[in-house]
């Protein structure tokens, strides 16, 4: 059995007898067979305990971002943007700051440039913390426009793919947990007001 569970301190497995192997109940890595050998373990394991962006994860609408910060690397023609959604004629220069002042840290580079990654549950921008708009895939309600109003996406808006949003699978909406009679008048009226698509 190549894949066997087994305790990250003394090296029990899965297979001896008496031993119930428990993983991390933060990052679901790591498992081990007591309290005390997770306790030895922990001055090693929380360097690695998480994922550096969790700190990053809460929005402005008390929502929280539950997918991936991912840093863009891709083309995207529609931009005209590639590695860290900049500038084609930026892209060799950004990657090599990158690459050599931040040696290859995401989230020193994040802190640098927020928003050259994006959320994979949203497809949002990383700079972009006003909210979650995953359109009814996250574990809380949707709380963008379109969602409170009750509409999908529009077609313009849905088929246009900026490079935080290539290659993710995203719905249209609407959440139907999201509708809200007073917050759907007051985000037609803000639309409105503002020239923004309804």
């Amino acid at each position: 059995m190549t894949n066997l569970l087994h305790c990250k301190t003394c090296g029990k497995n899965q297979t001896t007898p008496g031993v119930k192997l428990r993983k991390c109940s933060k990052c679901r890595g790591s498992a081990y067979c007591s309290p005390e050998c997770q306790r030895e373990d922990w001055p090693a394991h929380k360097k690695l305990c998480g994922d550096w962006y969790d700190k990053y994860r809460k929005c402005q609408d008390g929502a929280k971002h539950e997918g991936q910060l991912e840093l863009i690397t891709w083309v995207s023609e529609e931009e005209g943007v590639g590695f860290g959604a900049s500038c084609f004629e930026d892209c060799d220069e950004l990657k090599d700051t990158f690459e050599t002042e931040f040696e290859g840290n995401l989230e020193r580079f994040y802190k640098y440039r927020p928003h050259a990654f994006r959320w994979t549950c949203c497809g949002m921008p990383g700079d972009m913390d006003y909210g979650c708009d995953h359109h009814g895939t996250g574990s809380k309600p949707c709380s963008c426009d379109f969602c409170r109003m009750g509409k999908p996406l529009p077609e313009r808006i849905y088929n246009k793919k900026p490079a935080s949003r290539m290659g993710l699978n995203l719905p249209r909406g609407p959440d139907p947990r999201s509708f809200n009679t007073a917050l759907a008048i007051s985000a037609a009226t803000g639309r409105s007001l503002f020239g923004m698509e309804m």
